[in-house]
């Protein structure tokens, strides 16, 4: 019976409407160019200091303190994406393995994020387990020489076999990630100057109520999936990243998660930060994909967080090969999402294309 969910979801899409099958021209987003630095921050009377953060495709990013560039964090790129048709038509009975060819092509692509600067990551941060956000991980493994791999412990599980080849190691947060205000959690040292907080986070439905995947892998695996819906959602979490850590505050926070939120779940999160240090900078990296599939999002984060500048993530078609111009994802109305976030920021967002780089100075 699961095989035909693939074909039940295409159904559905096509009942909805054309608008579910197109995408949408990258021009509404006007998308930093690869390779392209675009700078925000005004600091008086000068800079002393400044992040990069390197959109590596999808909902990955690279985060570069240029105080310590040995210390880098990271979120898990896309790079093999299969096709909507294949995932609904081929998946299930093909499978879905990752493209390792096409990512060492992309990481070449990207010398911004490549080999060299992913052996210096710490910290590799996943959201939730969608593959999407985690198939692809595996193939980075030989890069990722010193990095801890943090997340659900569903996303453990999925990754259990790795245990015995991969140079990671993989940090359950479940029991540290902070829920509301009563409940903040407990800081991630990734180096004196930077940390990190887990916070509960959830995923807006892909289709009508319908989340794919919506489950938890419950014991080890012993082999990773075959099928791209093998990969599990599990808890969702969003990252708060400390950046030049203080006694009483902290230079930049960048708020990042990978799914659009529920107005209770945004709630909740925003009191776990007003609990934490008071930030100098604060960036948020919002999610495009199915943000009109959560009610008030994200009008309800961006007034809450009054972010200094908003990174639009996950906006690229990820049903289209990297290797191709980007365009929007699949069902989102771009002009109408540019339309909210410029009610609370103004000018004051970016969307990056892979390989592009904002940098935030202070």
């Amino acid at each position: 019976m699961p095989r035909y969910w693939g074909l039940l979801c295409v159904l559905l899409l096509w009942l909805g409407g054309c608008h579910w099958l197109r995408t949408g021209r990258p021009e509404t987003f006007a998308p930093v160019a690869t390779h392209a630095v675009k700078a925000v921050g005004d600091c008086a009377p000068r800079c002393t200091d400044s992040l990069d953060i390197v959109a590596m495709g999808v909902g990955g990013y690279l985060m570069v303190p240029w105080r310590d560039t040995t210390q880098l964090l990271m979120t898990p790129p896309s790079f093999t994406n299969p096709t909507l048709w294949w995932m609904a038509l081929g998946d299930w009975w093909l499978g879905s393995a990752p493209d390792q060819q096409r990512t060492a092509r992309r990481l070449a692509a990207m010398p911004s994020a490549g080999t060299a600067r992913l052996s210096r990551v710490r910290a590799v941060l996943v959201g939730h387990g969608h593959y999407d956000h985690l198939m692809d991980l595996p193939t980075l493994a030989p890069q990722l020489t010193n990095a801890t791999v943090y997340g659900s412990s569903t996303v453990g599980h999925l990754l259990a076999p790795l245990a015995s080849t991969a140079p990671w190691r993989v940090a359950a947060i479940d029991s540290v990630a902070g829920t509301d205000a009563e409940h903040p959690g407990q800081a991630i040292v990734v180096a004196p100057h930077l940390r990190v907080r887990a916070i509960a986070w959830d995923h807006a439905p892909n289709i009508g109520n319908l989340v794919i995947a919506n489950d938890h892998e419950r014991a080890p695996r012993t082999s990773l999936p075959r099928s791209v819906h093998g990969w599990k959602l599990g808890r969702v979490h969003a990252y708060a990243i400390d950046i030049g850590v203080r006694t009483d505050s902290v230079d930049v926070r960048l708020f990042v998660h990978d799914a659009a939120g529920s107005p209770d779940v945004v709630r909740r999160a925003a009191s776990v930060l007003r609990t934490m240090p008071a930030a100098r900078r604060t960036i948020v990296i919002i999610a495009a994909a199915n943000f009109d599939q959560a009610h008030a999002y994200p009008d309800i984060l961006l007034a809450h967080l009054a972010p200094d500048h908003v990174i639009f993530g996950h906006w690229e078609d990820f049903f289209r090969s990297p290797e191709k111009p980007p365009r929007i994802v699949r069902g989102i109305r771009g002009t109408e999402l540019v339309q909210i976030v410029e009610r609370y920021q103004g000018k004051r967002w970016t969307a990056l294309s892979p390989g592009a780089t904002l940098r935030v100075k202070f």
